[in-house]
């Protein structure tokens, strides 16, 4: 006997029905959870910490490497998250947001990444919000490298070269999109090259360019104001740093007049690029200081003569990269007592900060390109080795190693 069907039944339908509501719902949560990443990707590094602790979802997505990507991808968008990481003569670190209209008016401590008896702290370069910092005098060590993120304030210790660092001995650091990893070049300039791939965890010797053989580095500074008068000093702090743009390192070398050596961090071969005309490359470190530096992701050069107690200051940026009629001069500065200028960053409205140090005071002084602004800090009393533009970011240091 064959039991009686309802007229109205459809069963695959109604089956069907609840099927597309649960997927609906589903794409609708999918949509919030999107929208939320949206939002909070754009959002400080300081407000996402706390946000950590709102629920474990948030917790769990703030952590995810897709939303660390996604947030960094706003960041070195968006001005708001350009920061200036000072190191002062008492080996404490302070940071600044950067604004041509309001520089320097919100001036905030940061802690150090170690802490204990640790002094001779030195900042040798910034890239994606990541910082490295050697320490000196490190307890049951004469030297330390640390990879730092101040926004977060996590850091990591790294392995130390295979050679000893000598004073003379400076860093670059840059992404490998090739590997994608990041690396750490380190120069010495006695033949001592090497590089750590982070992953790797090891230190490897790499050949010397073939026709260099004296690296003048970005923010190199030989020269300090002492008893009254400039004089040759060599110190960790003044070593400066390698110019990190385009997947290669930059620098000029006293043996090469007309072009700036590079090394590519994928395929780590060296090659060169034509300086601008009407750059003199007089390697006298009494007399003229060249550099090369990185503003606005584009790569510059520039130089600074002295001449009876004159100090004449010019800068060039590469419109595009690797041709040499795109070297443009941005412009000239001439002083009596900036005797060593160094551009650090560039603002939306094309004028520069500049790091310099004046006469009859130690330490570094920041102002603007334009001839009207005044310098900061403005008291002799403050003291500051350096400073560095960092992107505020959430790239874990530990998550970056892998020992």
């Amino acid at each position: 006997m064959k039991e009686s069907i309802p007229p109205n039944y459809q069963p695959n339908l109604c089956k069907g029905k609840r099927v597309v509501k649960h997927l609906e719902k589903i794409k609708q949560m999918d949509l919030q959870e999107e929208i939320i990443m949206d939002i909070l990707s754009r959002l400080p590094v300081r407000s996402l910490l706390r946000f950590k602790c709102v629920s474990k979802f948030w917790m769990t997505l703030i952590s995810e490497p897709y939303f660390t990507t996604k947030h960094f991808n706003h960041a070195k968008n968006n001005q708001s998250f350009e920061k200036m990481l000072f190191l002062n003569r008492e080996y404490s670190f302070h940071c600044s947001s950067l604004s041509s209209d309001q520089l320097f008016e919100d001036v905030q401590g940061i802690d150090r990444p170690r802490s204990g008896k640790l002094w001779g702290w030195n900042i040798h370069c910034c890239y994606d919000g990541l910082v490295l910092v050697g320490v000196r005098n490190y307890p049951d060590k004469d030297f330390i490298l640390l990879l730092w993120n101040p926004s977060t304030r996590e850091s990591v210790v790294l392995p130390n070269p295979k050679f000893s660092q000598e004073v003379t001995c400076t860093w670059g650091l840059g992404y490998d999109s090739t590997s994608d990893d990041y690396k750490i070049l380190k120069i010495d300039g006695k033949e001592h090259n090497e590089v750590l791939a982070l992953k790797s965890g090891s230190w490897r010797k790499i050949d010397d360019h073939p026709a260099t053989d004296n690296p003048v580095l970005s923010g190199m500074d030989y020269l300090a104001f002492r008893d009254g008068a400039l004089d040759c000093v060599d110190t960790p702090s003044n070593m400066g740093y390698l110019a990190f743009v385009h997947g290669a390192f930059h620098w000029v070398d006293s043996l090469l007049n007309h072009s700036m050596v590079t090394f590519s961090i994928s395929d780590e071969v060296y090659g060169e690029i034509p300086l601008p005309e009407g750059l003199d490359l007089v390697f006298d470190i009494m007399h003229s200081k060249q550099g090369v530096s990185v503003l606005e992701g584009m790569l510059c050069v520039y130089s600074t003569r002295i001449h009876h107690q004159e100090y004449t200051f010019k800068l060039w940026v590469m419109n595009e990269y690797g041709v040499k009629e795109s070297w443009n001069q941005l412009f000239t500065i001439q002083s009596s007592d900036l005797y060593s200028i160094t551009p650090k960053y560039m603002f939306a409205d094309g004028e520069v900060l500049l790091r310099c140090s004046q006469l009859r005071r130690s330490g570094s002084v920041f102002k603007i390109s334009n001839e009207s602004s005044g310098v900061w800090p403005q008291s002799d009393s403050e003291c500051i080795q350096d400073g560095f533009v960092y992107t505020e970011s959430l790239i874990s240091p530990k998550l970056l190693t892998w020992y």
